[in-house]
């Protein structure tokens, strides 16, 4: 069997063929102005109809995927900071409307009080001058 050499020696043996890429053409430390490009390799030809179920099943497998991450993320935000934070503004919410019912309330039985006081005080007014002129 007769030994090759490089392709990069001034010798190139006969039985060489150049079309083939060697490491040396690829990468050629300190010279890149020697390297050559690999080849690309060919795309493939897919019909329209194929290509746009490719197209969508991709599409389908990328939107479960990323739904997939979404439903993991929100679920781990609902059970650790999530939680937390609705507890705080459910317990805001509950502090602003108990405040607000107190204050109702209080409106309410002040307005109720002062005219059922104002009928009491004519009342026992009425009822004591009467005792009084009894007397």
């Amino acid at each position: 069997m007769p030994i090759t050499t490089a392709p990069d020696t001034a010798e190139s043996p006969d039985n060489f063929d150049s079309s083939i890429p060697v490491l040396t053409d690829v990468i050629v430390p300190g010279r890149p102005e020697r390297a050559r490009v690999a080849p690309r390799a060919p795309e493939p030809v897919l019909s329209q109809v194929a290509l746009s179920d490719e197209v969508t099943r991709g599409t389908d497998r990328d939107a479960d995927q990323i739904a997939e991450r979404l439903r993991g993320r929100f679920t781990h935000f609902l059970t650790g900071d999530g939680r937390a934070l609705i507890e705080e503004r459910c317990r805001e919410s509950l502090q602003e409307h108990s405040t607000w019912l107190v204050s109702q309330i209080t409106r309410e039985v002040a307005l109720a009080l002062e005219t059922e006081l104002t009928e009491w005080v004519r009342e026992a007014v009425a009822d004591e001058l009467e005792r009084r002129g009894r007397a």
